[in-house]
């Protein structure tokens, strides 16, 4: 029971919804796109934080192993944050995030090639799902759902 010059807030007024609480029910596929743009993003910050601190090897010097560290790091959190973009109806969110899903789909490309046919196909699977499940009727649909929502 909030008085008008309380600075207690009423936390059961009418006021602006958040947006969770007005959030529109998700299609499976944004679910599973958002899985994967996570998952890879997790797995690629971890990869990238074992093999710099975890690796005897010498190709790079200290400089260059911490600059490829951070390049690492910047698309593992790019993953995430697409993720959670395109999770919360953020049409804009779906080009970057299938570059990237396109480029691990070409980096899985050359491993298939050079023979390395386990670390190819964990990179060219969740990739190639996640171009298609981008551009599925249902993605597409409660996207472009959500920017009419927004813009009127």
């Amino acid at each position: 029971m909030a008085s008008e010059d309380s600075i207690q807030p009423d936390v059961h007024a009418a006021g602006r919804p958040r947006p969770f609480t007005r959030a529109r029910a998700r299609p499976v596929t944004v679910w599973l796109l958002f899985l994967i743009l996570f998952v890879q993003g997790v797995a690629t910050a971890f990869t990238a934080l074992g093999s710099f601190f975890g690796s005897e090897s010498a190709v790079l010097d200290a400089v260059g192993a911490a600059v490829m560290l951070v390049v690492y790091l910047l698309a593992a959190v790019a993953l995430v944050l697409l993720g959670f973009g395109l999770f919360q109806g953020a049409p804009a969110a779906r080009t970057p995030a299938m570059v990237i899903e396109l480029l691990l789909v070409i980096v899985a490309v050359s491993y298939l090639v050079q023979g390395v046919l386990v670390v190819g196909l964990l990179l060219m699977l969740p990739a190639a799902a996640a171009l298609v499940l981008g551009y599925v009727g249902p993605t597409q649909g409660w996207l472009e759902a959500g920017r009419r929502s927004h813009r009127g």
